[in-house]
C-alpha cells in the first residue's frame, strides 16, 4: 500500500502506543510509527527519540513506489525543557512537520489519539501551502534549498521552527516573504540564485535530474531529508548545479549531508550537484 501519511509519535506508553495504531482505521493511506518505550522513557528523551527515528528509517526504506503527496508529521507532548525540542529537532526538524500536544492530554491515551487526528484535518490545507513552494514551485521557491549549503538569512530562518502555531494565512505570508527576500539573490546572467559565499545555485531542469533523489547514507536525518521537507514530499532527484560566480573553479568549503566539511580548493571543479539534504554529487 502506498503510504500517504507518516505518524510519528515520540515516547509512548503501551497503552498509548495501542490507541494511535487505531489511526491508521480512520485515515486512509496512514502509517502510525509510535513504539512503546519504557517507563523511565516515556516523553521526550535520547532513548525515545533514536527509536522512533530507527523505526520511520526502517518504516521509509520499505517504499517500493513512494507517494509524491505523503506527509511527515512528528507528534509529542509539550517539552518540558528547550533541550528536549533541540533533541527533536536534531532528529526530524527540516524534514517533518512537528507538532506539539497540549499537557492537558497527558494520560488521556483516546483524546490524544482525537487531537492528533483533528489536528492532521487542520493542517492539511498547511502543508499544501508548503507543497506547493517546496515541490511545485521548486525552481523558484527557498523552501528546497539546501539549507547547510546555500548561506543567506532565508536559510538561516527556515533552519528554525518557523512555521510553528501559524494559521494559513500567516503560512501564506511568510512563505511569500521567504520567496521576496530570496528573489533578491537571483542572478539573471548565471540562471541561479548567488548566495553569500558567491555559489550559484542553478535549479536543474527536469531532463537533469538524476532518477531519485539522494536519501542514501547510514544516518537515518539524512534519508528523511532528502525525501521531505518541513513535512511533505520533495520531487525526486530534485537537486542544484553549483558553482562560483568569481572563479572558473569552486574554491570554498562545503558541508556534507552528514555534517562534515569538504574542501574544494584542491578538487578543480567547475560545478558540483547539490540535492535539497545537502548530498553532494559526485562524492569525493
Amino acid at each position: 500500500m502506498t503510504i500517504d501519511h507518516y505518524i510519528v509519535f515520540i515516547g509512548a506508553r503501551a497503552s498509548l502506543s495501542d490507541e494511535l495504531s487505531l489511526i491508521q482505521k480512520r485515515i486512509s493511506k496512514s502509517k502510525v510509527i509510535a513504539p512503546a518505550v519504557k517507563r523511565k522513557h516515556v516523553g521526550i528523551t535520547e532513548s525515545s527519540v533514536n527509536l522512533a527515528s530507527t523505526m520511520l528509517h526502517d518504516e521509509l526504506k520499505k517504499e517500493q513506489n513512494a507517494s509524491q503527496q505523503a506527509r511527515l508529521y512528528v507528534w509529542m507532548y509539550s517539552p518540558t525543557s528547550a533541550d528536549q525540542l533541540d533533541l527533536v529537532w536534531a532528529a526530524f526538524g527540516h524534514a517533518s512537520r512537528i507538532e506539539i500536544i497540549p499537557t492537558r492530554y497527558l494520560d488521556k491515551v483516546g483524546n490524544t489519539r482525537e487531537f492528533i487526528e483533528d489536528r492532521i484535518k487542520q493542517v492539511r490545507p498547511l502543508l499544501h501551502e508548503i507543497s506547493a513552494a517546496a515541490y511545485a514551485q521548486r525552481n523558484t521557491s527557498p523552501l528546497a534549498l539546501p539549507l547547510r549549503n546555500f548561506s543567506s538569512s532565508v536559510t538561516r530562518d527556515l533552519r528554525r521552527f518557523w512555521y510553528n502555531e501559524l494559521d494559513q494565512e500567516q503560512i501564506t505570508g511568510k512563505i511569500r516573504s521567504f520567496w521576496n527576500r530570496h528573489r533578491q539573490t537571483r542572478s539573471k546572467g548565471k540562471g541561479g540564485y548567488i548566495d553569500e559565499k558567491n555559489l550559484v545555485f542553478r535549479p536543474a531542469t527536469d531532463s537533469e535530474y538524476h532518477g531519485q533523489a539522494r536519501p542514501t547514507g547510514s544516518e537515518p536525518k539524512v534519508f528523511f531529508c532528502g525525501r521531505f521537507r518541513f513535512g511533505v514530499s520533495l520531487f525526486p532527484g530534485f537537486h542544484f548545479d553549483v558553482s562560483s560566480e568569481k572563479s572558473a573553479t569552486i574554491e570554498c568549503d562545503l558541508r556534507t549531508a552528514w555534517g562534515g566539511k569538504r574542501s574544494m580548493r584542491h578538487e578543480s571543479r567547475a560545478y558540483i550537484n547539490i540535492f535539497p539534504n545537502d548530498f553532494l554529487l559526485p562524492e569525493k
